[in-house]
């Protein structure tokens, strides 16, 4: 399995409430092309504001985790161009800028394996090594539920399908808001990380269960 996760902004004019109902217009779009069948999910999470905890970023709209079948590189056929040529057009109405250029594959490592869902922490790391002692210890977390190390991965589509400046994504997830800000705060996870998100996952596509 392949996972791509993007950082975006919303288009300039649209209220964060009017984007993510764009938003997930533009999802409803991508589910339904042929270039679908390679999905096997898809989560939308949408920051909460304001931010729940010191040192987390509001500088994002949206983080989107897109997770597919290893042959996606390999398998698309000339019957899916159409679908991903409407794709790019429609985010150019819907985010600030193509989704290519705020884009990072990754492989997952399970630190603690759980369901997609709940109130989520992405946290984006230059220094590997760091990101994987974070991800460590957050599995040590009763109150986190999932606990996820997105490694940076540029073979897959090659180095210049990355575009964000991470090598690695820590990716934990609680039940609540209280539940994650607390292990924000016993983690001092923003700090630990470049950019620190605390968003709310819908998830609309999961084959993973």
């Amino acid at each position: 399995m392949l996972k791509l996760i993007y950082l975006a902004r919303r288009k300039p004019g649209f209220t964060q409430d009017e984007f993510v109902r764009r938003w997930r217009r533009h999802g409803a779009l991508g589910m339904s092309q042929p270039f679908w069948r390679f999905a096997l999910g898809y989560v939308q999470a949408e920051p909460i504001r304001p931010a729940p905890s010191d040192g987390v970023s509001e500088d994002y709209d949206a983080v989107a985790c897109y997770m597919v079948r290893d042959e996606m590189f390999t398998g698309m056929t000339d019957e899916d161009m159409p679908g991903a040529m409407a794709m790019a057009e429609d985010e150019l109405e819907t985010f600030s800028g193509p989704i290519p250029q705020v884009s990072l594959w990754v492989s997952e490592e399970h630190v603690k394996p759980g369901a997609l869902g709940g109130i989520t922490a992405f946290l984006f790391c230059a220094d590997k090594a760091a990101a994987r002692a974070l991800a460590n210890e957050a599995g040590g977390i009763d109150a986190l539920h999932r606990v996820v190390l997105n490694l940076r991965d540029d073979k897959a589509g090659g180095p210049e399908a990355n575009t964000l400046p991470f090598s690695a994504v820590v990716e934990f997830a609680a039940s609540g808001v209280e539940a994650l800000r607390g292990a924000m705060d016993r983690l001092d996870a923003a700090a630990r990380a470049d950019v620190a998100m605390v968003t709310r996952e819908a998830v609309l596509w999961d084959r993973l269960a």
